[in-house]
């Protein structure tokens, strides 16, 4: 097994890939390479890591890397003419090597392009969809599918959805009774867009473990393990939590430091505050996996720190163990 980490992809530079890397040595059973400008990657590791630089060398593997492709790059021609980007390389490395996944904090459109064009579909999945696990009450977390590889989606497309949706689940988050909900403007089976109401009907007949709809303020609260939409209002959901947690952390901060009162109650309530932060830090669970083409990919934050990075490797060392693509494959096709 061999995780593929994108060093050129994030908007941080190389040095919180490389730290999150250098972090999870150890840690895996998979085998770890940096994909990067080899150069670059190992100055760093010398000028920051002085004393353990040659261990961590010995420790990792380099596949060298120069050039990146960027949010300004049009997608599918950068993946055709970047022959020296980090996606790329990755991609057509990965084409040659069983047991790899690619790990990414780079260009979403490329990542999503190079997985279709390099890697190819599971046989039978009529588009691929990013699959992010977030918290919720119970401590269990949701599956939330897809969330921004797929502007639209049709009815069949959000059936195959809720099915690698439920593999997911079981495989990596370790679920027996899982139940898929459908993310809607309401509760009711007429609600939504043709597409939201032909697959309504469809998962009522095809899938069991179907529950109805869901709005957006219940992705939360545990009542389903996982939830399809398309990736329009799966991304939008996915962002207003974020924003959403992220002011509400935020605001609290600021409270606490208005006065010396708010200081003291701070202090003695410091346990408390980050128990509850950490249980809704969606980061903890990793980053989105790419569900539908033949070899594993996670996408991450492009602004992410060396521990989502970690948190990230760790997701794909169960991913891999697991054999996620090969039980998804089963599951589809038969």
């Amino acid at each position: 097994m061999e995780i593929l980490v994108d060093v050129n992809g994030s908007d941080n530079g190389i040095d919180e890939a490389i730290r999150g890397v250098i972090n999870s040595i150890g840690k895996t059973k998979a085998k770890l390479t940096m994909v990067g400008d080899e150069s670059k990657i190992k100055d760093f590791i010398k000028g920051e890591y002085l004393s353990k630089a040659d261990n961590i060398l010995k420790s990792v593997s380099i596949l060298d890397a120069k050039d990146a492709i960027t949010n300004f790059d049009d997608p599918a021609f950068a993946i055709k003419h970047k022959k020296e980007s980090s996606i790329v390389k990755a991609y057509d490395y990965m084409k040659e090597k069983e047991h790899t996944l690619f790990l990414s904090a780079g260009s979403t459109g490329a990542v999503m392009a190079g997985g279709l064009l390099k890697l190819k579909r599971i046989e039978g999945i009529h588009r691929p969809a990013l699959a992010t696990v977030l918290p919720t009450v119970d401590g269990t977390g949701v599956v939330l599918l897809d969330c921004g590889a797929n502007v639209t989606a049709a009815g069949v497309s959000l059936v195959q959805f809720a099915k690698m949706g439920m593999v997911y689940c079981k495989e990596v988050l370790k679920k027996d009774k899982i139940r898929v909900a459908m993310l809607n403007i309401g509760t009711e089976d007429k609600k939504g867009s043709p597409d939201l109401k032909e697959a309504y009907q469809s998962l009522m007949e095809e899938c069991p473990e179907f529950i109805g709809n869901i709005e957006a303020r219940e992705i939360l609260s545990g009542d389903a393990d996982v939830v399809v939409a398309n990736g329009l209002m799966g991304n939008v959901a996915l962002k207003s939590i974020e924003g959403t947690a992220k002011i509400m952390k935020n605001a609290l901060m600021s409270e606490f430091k208005k006065n010396v009162f708010n200081k003291l109650k701070a202090a003695s309530s410091v346990g408390l505050i980050k128990k509850a932060l950490y249980k809704y830090d969606y980061t903890k669970y990793g980053g989105a996996v790419l569900l539908g083409i033949k070899k594993p990919v996670i996408k991450i934050h492009g602004n992410a720190k060396a521990q989502n990075y970690e948190a990230a490797i760790l997701q794909a060392d169960t991913v891999l163990e697991q054999k996620l693509v090969r039980k998804l494959s089963e599951k589809i096709t038969k």
